[in-house]
């Protein structure tokens, strides 16, 4: 258990200094938002603050990763603890997902899953994860199309990005994943109702917290 403690803390101070290193080089290469669509620069957003906050919740996620997951996982749970909390956090302060960057996560994602045949987790493991980001696809894509527009397309892209690295680590991680993101999210919706806001809200960061929360909920069953 104190070994386990220890590289927990490892990881999760590596994994933090990672983000906190990449994400305004990020930033600066996105494609920025249309002039006079009310949307931040995302240049402008690399504050030191926003960065130290990415890091921070960047090696939270590791940690938790570390201590819920097998071996095998953790390149693409490495990979959603920077890219998918980055993502989150620009979700959180923009209402929007970049494409550039969630097709970079993506990219990042299908190499971790290869990575997973010679950690110890075989074929079969990336071809979990492979439905599983079919499957957290193609659920958002149902509820994007039935919604109307009223649910974000970038939603629809980050979805299987968790869907993938969930699926890696299980099934039952896979379905707690896709359960607990549609908790939180109407949770958060509930609660701005109830302040009388009814425009939509950043649905990312929901999606991302049900992963984790996912996660804790093995670690306790």
């Amino acid at each position: 258990m104190i070994k386990d403690g220890m590289a927990a803390a490892v990881i999760a101070v590596t994994i933090a200094a990672v983000s906190a290193l990449l994400v305004r080089p990020l930033l600066r290469r996105l494609p920025e938002p249309t002039p006079g669509d009310g949307k931040p620069i995302y240049r402008d957003l690399a504050t030191t603050r926003f960065l130290l906050v990415c890091g921070a919740l960047a090696g939270i996620a590791g940690a938790i990763g570390w201590l819920s997951l097998p071996r095998y996982a953790q390149p693409m749970w490495s990979v959603l603890a920077i890219l998918g909390v980055l993502l989150a956090a620009i979700d959180a302060r923009t209402g929007g997902l970049p494409l550039k960057l969630t097709r970079t996560a993506w990219i990042a994602m299908a190499v971790a899953a290869l990575l997973a045949v010679f950690l110890g987790g075989g074929f079969w493991v990336t071809a979990r994860a492979v439905a599983g980001a079919a499957i957290a696809g193609g659920l958002y894509l149902l509820v994007w199309l039935l919604s109307q527009g009223g649910f974000g397309f970038g939603d629809v892209r980050f979805a299987p990005l968790l869907g993938a690295a969930a699926a890696a680590g299980s099934w039952m991680l896979l379905w707690w994943t896709l359960l607990l993101g549609t908790v939180a999210g109407g949770l958060v919706g509930v609660l701005r109702l109830a302040q009388g806001r009814r425009e939509a809200f950043p649905y990312a960061p929901s999606m991302l917290v049900g992963a984790y929360a996912a996660c804790l909920v093995t670690m306790i069953s």
